[in-house]
């Protein structure tokens, strides 16, 4: 036998041996009581309202995410070469083999008044 083991039996028989008592099971000595109750509630309703919380300034978060995302878009799309500043790239294909649009603003597509 190991020193190890020896050691572990002369710890367990040292343990005292529990002994039973005359007292009567008492529950209201382990029950919570009322404000066992109230501090459960306390407890839910703080956890809720931290719930709540995180809910909304998750979709805050998500939110400015979305905005800030479409801004990138938008830099990126104004500054790509062979677009105009406010003009859309072309997103589908239909749109990219359609003639442009006349401008309104124009001068050398306008009639001209002699």
């Amino acid at each position: 036998m190991s020193p190890l083991e020896r050691g572990l039996i002369r710890l367990v028989e040292a343990a005292p041996t529990p002994t039973p008592t005359d007292q009567p099971f008492n529950p209201v000595d382990v029950t919570p009581g009322p404000a066992g109750f109230f501090m459960t509630v306390l407890l839910m309703l703080g956890v809720g309202v931290i719930a709540m919380s995180l809910m909304r300034r998750s979709s805050r978060v998500q939110a400015r995410f979305a905005i800030r995302e479409e801004l990138e878009r938008e830099q990126a799309a104004a500054e790509e070469p062979g677009t105009a500043e406010g003009e859309r790239p072309a997103e589908s294909p239909d749109e990219a083999g359609a003639a442009p649009a006349a401008d309104p603003d124009d001068q050398d597509s306008a009639p001209r008044k002699d």
